[in-house]
């Protein structure tokens, strides 16, 4: 599979999804769990993007932007790379995806209050990716690779708190 512009639209992906599911007046949903999880209280009552960072599902998130993260860099060095052996890393790293996005759908806790149904058919929408990313029946081409990841990259600018 050519990857030669998909990858950047998969890094502006990960990007924007961290930004879009937090809304813009929210800390980095990238920031290490530590960062976040020392907010002052007073700034948590205020804002309720840092309270959905600090909670069970936001911290869910912050995990699923770094998987998210992992693959865009994959597919970097795979559309960079001379060989293909480095296919293997993107496929593991859209499995991880894959996985984090299904152990957020299994746990209702997990998911915001704010805009669920938005948030679970973006979850839905990355798992779409992750399976044509996968060696097998579903593996995408490079036309498919771009409608499945704009759909992600449209689904992930929702607010969640």
């Amino acid at each position: 599979m050519k990857l030669t512009s998909l990858a950047g639209a998969l890094a502006t992906v990960a990007l924007l999804a961290g930004c879009g599911l937090t809304h813009h007046t929210a800390a980095p949903a990238h920031a290490p769990a530590a960062r976040t999880a020392a907010v002052p209280a007073h700034a948590l009552a205020a804002d309720p993007s840092l309270r959905w960072l600090t909670s069970p599902g936001g911290q869910a998130q912050v995990t699923l932007n770094q998987d998210v993260d992992t693959l865009a860099s994959a597919l970097v060095i795979e559309n960079q790379a001379t060989t293909v052996a480095n296919h293997l890393v993107f496929e593991a790293a859209a499995r991880t995806v894959r996985t984090q996005a299904r152990t957020i759908l299994a746990n209702p806790a997990l998911l915001p209050a704010v805009h669920r149904a938005a948030y679970v058919s973006m979850l839905n929408d990355f798992i779409t990716v992750a399976d044509m990313l996968q060696p097998g029946a579903r593996y995408g081409t490079t036309p498919q690779d771009y409608t499945a990841w704009y759909t992600a990259l449209r689904a992930s600018n929702i607010t969640v708190a």
